[in-house]
């Protein structure tokens, strides 16, 4: 795949410092072909806010200004709520692929303790990782841009990040996915402070592959990774100095969501996996089954094969009644064109499971009003309401979905 540059337009507008990135030329904003079905109308009203037409597809929830609201911040962005109004974070100054920006990813972290939420952020096409200071009241209002510290270097072919803590320590570590196989597990551990302290640790490998999932699959209560061709398991002790066993598994999960979901759906106390094609039709299910010669046992259910680029996954209960749902949509031009169903609609869909039937229920929350998903879906209630919102960014832009309650 070629490598082509694009430049960004910066424009300054007062008050404020408030940064607007440039569309890629010539790129589609709607859909060109039709949908392979058309979904019914959403059980839910959904009330669209967009906050920027860029091409970043990583967003985060916090309070950025320690106001005690959330805001959201996306890319060269933050927005303040209530108005939820753009300031200036970064300068995301190298565009690839004509259509790609620098970020795959944002992460919501105090690095150096001082009391001020910052962010983590990677990227697809550089071997670095970064974090951008937030730079506190006097700098949040004077409009200045986040300083940006290295992380790691050496993490090429970066399909994506998590964050989560993994032995529980209490500090969370950057889980590395790459897209490339041979490349080793990688997670990076953080010592938060005054001087942080950042260590590349390699778990296992090489065998690691696009998209991952973080839960427990052997039931020993530690979290356990999940990546196409098995999965990682967790040592009883000491889990960054001693290897990961790996685990093969029967069904592979070859460009698979990132994240996916691990947890218990049927109720039988043997976690199950949730994952969507990252570049094709198709979400599924495994059910865990009895072990067999001390390895677990999957069957495979077919959740929803009607779009395509089901890139990311959330767990969630947007209508309040106790009972989470999964959450996911087209990732639009993961690939530029070069997917199926690229040219489809953009969707994004609540998927709501029964434990009687064992089967899921989609709902409808956009279908073919702009509004995707890109490398993240973030839930949290965005307006104080009490009722769970949902914010993405993708190549069509950044956009809050404020959940109005139930619709007529």
């Amino acid at each position: 795949m070629s490598i082509k540059t694009f430049r960004w337009t910066w424009l300054l507008v007062a008050p404020g410092l408030c940064y607007a990135a440039q569309m890629a030329p010539n790129m589609p904003r709607k859909s060109t072909a039709p949908p392979k079905e058309v979904p019914a109308p959403p059980s839910i009203k959904w009330e669209k806010h967009q906050l920027s037409d860029h091409l970043n597809e990583g967003i985060a929830v916090f309070d950025v200004n320690n106001d005690g609201k959330l805001d959201i911040t996306a890319g060269p962005e933050w927005y303040a709520a209530p108005d939820f109004k753009p300031r200036p974070v970064r300068k995301m100054d190298q565009v690839l692929n004509k259509e790609f920006a620098d970020s795959n990813g944002e992460h919501a972290f105090d690095v150096n303790g001082d009391g001020w939420t910052d962010i983590i952020s990677g990227s697809w096409f550089s071997d670095k990782i970064y974090w951008y200071e937030n730079p506190g009241k006097e700098g949040l209002e004077k409009g200045v841009l986040w300083k940006q510290h290295l992380i790691a270097e050496g993490q090429n072919c970066c399909e994506g990040t998590l964050l989560l803590d993994l032995d529980g320590r209490g500090a969370p570590e950057i889980i590395v996915n790459s897209w490339d196989r041979d490349k080793p597990m990688t997670v990076i551990r953080m010592r938060p402070g005054k001087e942080p302290r950042f260590t590349v640790v390699h778990l296992g490998g090489p065998g690691t592959g696009h998209g991952i999932a973080v839960g427990d699959i052997n039931g020993d209560k530690k979290p356990d990774i999940l990546v196409p061709k098995g999965w990682f398991e967790q040592p009883a002790r000491r889990p960054f100095r001693t290897p990961w066993k790996f685990h093969s598994m029967p069904i592979s999960l070859d460009h698979s969501s990132l994240p996916g979901l691990i947890l218990d759906l049927t109720g039988d106390g043997k976690n199950d996996i949730i994952m969507g094609k990252g570049h094709d039709y198709g979400i599924i299910w495994l059910e865990q089954g009895p072990a067999e010669n001390g390895e677990p046992t999957w069957i495979k259910h077919e959740i929803d094969n009607s779009f395509s680029q089901s890139h990311c996954l959330t767990w969630a209960d947007l209508d309040g009644d106790g009972k989470f749902e999964m959450i996911t949509g087209k990732r639009w031009r993961g690939h530029g064109d070069g997917d199926p169903g690229s040219a489809e609609p953009m969707c994004l869909f609540r998927f709501i499971w029964d434990p009687a039937s064992r089967t899921f229920t989609r709902d409808t929350i956009s279908f073919d009003d702009g509004v995707g998903t890109g490398m993240q879906i973030r839930t949290a209630d965005l307006d104080g309401d009490g009722r769970l919102d949902i914010a993405v960014a993708g190549k069509t832009g950044a956009y809050i979905l404020f959940n109005r309650g139930k619709a007529n």
